[in-house]
C-alpha cells in the first residue's frame, strides 16, 4: 500500500468562462510540467477570447483531491498554482521514511501549519519530529520505552517488568512529551526550531517547479493606479497589484466588475457584499439623478486597457473623486431609500473635539454623534443613579426618525427610541450604570467594547476563552462592532465569531446573579430569607422566579423599545438589536 492514499488533485476552471454561467474546468494532477500546464489552459479557454473579444486570463480551483489529512481546509479556490506544484514535488522527493513520518505529523495535528507556505517548510523540516510506527496507544509506548528503546535493562528488570503498569507509564510519558497517536504510529516534536527555507514569495520557487510561464506570460503593469472608495471614508489614490488576488484582497473576497460610466473605468466590488453585510459605502444613480443601486462594502474605480484593468490617469482620478467625493448612508423613507450625504471623517473628528469641551445641556443643537447621520439636539434629560442621560432628537427629520440616547459627554448609550424615557428604557439605562464586583473578563473594559463598535453598557465584554467557561452557566451573545448582537448557541460559533476578530458579551443581570450563586454566604442568606421573610431588617424575600421562563429566545431591546408604544413589559430587558443573518435597507 502507497504510503500516500492518492494524488495531489486539483480541478482549475475557467473564472471568466464561470461568471458567464459556464463551468469550464478540468482536473489536474501535481506535480506537473509547465508544457502539460500550457496545454490544459487551452483546452479550457485560457488565452482565447470571448464575443467582445475579451482575453480569458484568469482561473481559479473549485475542488481538490489531497492525500495529507487536514489539507484539504487548508487549500481555498484562489490558491497560487505554482506553489500547488512546488509542494507536490517536495513530497514526490521525499524517501518512503519520511513521507510516512508526514503522514503522521499531519494526521496528529501540526500546530505550526496553517496554510500552503507553512506545509511546504514543513516538508525541509521533518527533523524537527520523531516518529516511531505501530505505536497506536498508551500501552504500546510504554511497551516500548521499557522493552525496546534501549532506555531499561530487561536483565536488570527481572521479574519486576511483569508488574509495570504500560499503559499508565505510556500515558505519562506521552503527556511528558506532548506527543500524540496517529493510526500509524507515535509522533512527537523533538523540540528543534524550524528553518523556513521558503518565504513564501512567488520569486523563491526555483524554476524548475513553475508551471503558469512566468517567463512567457503576457506582459503587464506589475502595478496598477486606482481610486479605493471605503465606507465612510474620503476616496483616496492608491497603488496596488494588477494581479486578480491583490484585486480581491482589496475588495475582501471574490470580485466583479461594474461598468456604469461611459469613460473607459471599471468599478471593481465584492460580488457578495451585500449578502455577506458588508457596509453599505456609495450609491449608483441614473441620468436622471435616481438611485438604481448601492455598492457594499470596499471598492475601487479602475481604468481599462485593451485586454485587462489598468492604472487609472490623474484626469479621472480627478474626475471620479468629485463623483464619490461625499461618504454616504442610506434610509428607507416611505418605499424609496435615499442616501444621505454624511460629514466627513475629518468634520467628525473636529466637531467631536469641539464637544469634548463642554457637557451635553438642555440647550445643545447641531451635535454630530457617532454612528449616526446627520446633527441632533436636546429634547429630555432624565437622572438615573447619579448620572445624567439626554433624549437627543434629529435636527432634520425630527419626529420622523427614531431618537437616541447620549451620557453627559455626548457618548451614544441607547438608539431607537420611540417612547422617551419609558420604564423600559430607564430599566435598560439603570444596567449602564450598575456597577459590578468583578468581570468575566479582566483582558478587556466596556471602554474596549464600545470603540469596538457595541455601545450599550448594560452587556459585560469577555474574549474567546471567557466566554467560552461563563457559557456554562449564562446566556452569551457575539457582539458587532455595527453595535448588533446574536445570541450563541453553541462552542463552534463562539470559536466562528473569534477567528473573525469578534468579541462576546454576557448582559450585566445575568452576570451579577451568577456572582450570587458563587458566594455561599450570599446564597445562604438569600434562601434563609426566602423561609423567614427577613434577616438584616430588608425584606427582599418573595415567591423565587421559575427560571423555565427565561429560557425562550430573547427579544431584541430595538423591538422592546417599539413594542412599548403599544404594551407595557414586565420582564427584563435583552439586547437591545439582534444581529440579522441579511443587512435590510
Amino acid at each position: 500500500m502507497p504510503v500516500l492514499d492518492g494524488n495531489f488533485e486539483a480541478f482549475v476552471t475557467n473564472l471568466g468562462k464561470y461568471n458567464e454561467g459556464e463551468l469550464v474546468g478540468e482536473w489536474v494532477q501535481f506535480p506537473t510540467t509547465e508544457e502539460e500546464m500550457k496545454k490544459v489552459f487551452e483546452r479550457i479557454g485560457i488565452g482565447s477570447k470571448d464575443e467582445f473579444g475579451q482575453v480569458y486570463e484568469e482561473w481559479f480551483i473549485t475542488d481538490y483531491e489531497c492525500p495529507l489529512h487536514g489539507v484539504y481546509d487548508m487549500l481555498g479556490e484562489y490558491e497560487n498554482l505554482d506553489k500547488l506544484n512546488y509542494l507536490a514535488a517536495r513530497i514526490d522527493e521525499l524517501d518512503k521514511w519520511e513521507q510516512e513520518k508526514l503522514v503522521a505529523v499531519m494526521e496528529g495535528g501540526c500546530d505550526e501549519v496553517s496554510d500552503i507556505d507553512d506545509l511546504i517548510n514543513l516538508t525541509f523540516n521533518l527533523d524537527a519530529y520523531d516518529f516511531i510506527p505501530n505505536i497506536h496507544d498508551e500501552s504500546d509506548l510504554g511497551y516500548y520505552y521499557v522493552h525496546e528503546a534501549g532506555i531499561y535493562s530487561e536483565k536488570e528488570l527481572g521479574p519486576l517488568a511483569n508488574y509495570i503498569d504500560y499503559e499508565r507509564f505510556g500515558r505519562d510519558v506521552a503527556m511528558d512529551e506532548s506527543g500524540r497517536f496517529t493510526d500509524d504510529g507515535y509522533i512527537r516534536s523533538t523540540g528543534d526550531s524550524w528553518d523556513r527555507q521558503f518565504d513564501g514569495s512567488l520569486e523563491d520557487i526555483p524554476d524548475e517547479y513553475r508551471i503558469t510561464g512566468c517567463g512567457d506570460a503576457m506582459e503587464r503593469e506589475e502595478t496598477i493606479t486606482v481610486l479605493m472608495v471605503e465606507p465612510g471614508k474620503l476616496p483616496y489614490v492608491k497603488d496596488i497589484g494588477s494581479g486578480l488576488a491583490s484585486l480581491q484582497h482589496e475588495v475582501g473576497g471574490r470580485i466583479e466588475a461594474l461598468y456604469p460610466f461611459e469613460e473607459p473605468v471599471a468599478i471593481v466590488c465584492n460580488e457578495e457584499g451585500k449578502m455577506n453585510g458588508l457596509p453599505l459605502n456609495r450609491a449608483l444613480r441614473d441620468n436622471d439623478g435616481e438611485i438604481y443601486d448601492i455598492i457594499a462594502g470596499n471598492f475601487m474605480v479602475v481604468g481599462l486597457t485593451d485586454d485587462n484593468f489598468g492604472s487609472l490617469s490623474p484626469e479621472l482620478q480627478r474626475q471620479f473623486k468629485a463623483v464619490f467625493r461625499m461618504p454616504e448612508q442610506f434610509a428607507k423613507i416611505g418605499d424609496r431609500i435615499v442616501a444621505i450625504p454624511m460629514i466627513s471623517e475629518e468634520q467628525q473628528k473636529q466637531t467631536v473635539l469641539e464637544e469634548k469641551s463642554a457637557v451635553v445641556n438642555e440647550n445643545t443643537s447641531g451635535m454630530a454623534v457617532d454612528g449616526h447621520i446627520g446633527t441632533w439636539h436636546t429634547v429630555d434629560h432624565r437622572e438615573i443613579d447619579g448620572h445624567t442621560f439626554w433624549l437627543m432628537e434629529h435636527d432634520t427629520f425630527g419626529d420622523d426618525a427614531s431618537c437616541i440616547i447620549v451620557d453627559e459627554r455626548g457618548e451614544l448609550v441607547l438608539s431607537h427610541i420611540y417612547d422617551g424615557f419609558d420604564e423600559n428604557t430607564v430599566d435598560l439605562l439603570r444596567q449602564e450604570v450598575t456597577p459590578v464586583e468583578k468581570m468575566p473578563d479582566d483582558s478587556i473594559s466596556i471602554e474596549e467594547m464600545k470603540q469596538y463598535g457595541y455601545k450599550w453598557g448594560g452587556m459585560l465584554p469577555m474574549r474567546e476563552a471567557a466566554a467560552t467557561e461563563v457559557m456554562k452557566s449564562c446566556q452569551i451573545y457575539r457582539l458587532y462592532g455595527d453595535d448588533t448582537e446574536g445570541l450563541v448557541l453553541d462552542a463552534k460559533e463562539i470559536k466562528e465569531h473569534a477567528a473573525k476578530g469578534g468579541i462576546f458579551g454576557v448582559e450585566k443581570m445575568d452576570w451579577v446573579a451568577e456572582l450570587e450563586k458563587q458566594n455561599p454566604l450570599k446564597a445562604a442568606e438569600m434562601s434563609l430569607e426566602d423561609d423567614y421573610g427577613m434577616i438584616d431588617g430588608i425584606i427582599n424575600n418573595g415567591p423565587k422566579e421559575d427560571k423555565a421562563s427565561e429560557k425562550g429566545e430573547k427579544t431584541s431591546i430595538m423591538d422592546r423599545l417599539k413594542s412599548s408604544k403599544t404594551a407595557q413589559q414586565t420582564d427584563k430587558p435583552s439586547p437591545h438589536k439582534e444581529k440579522k443573518s441579511e443587512r435590510e435597507l
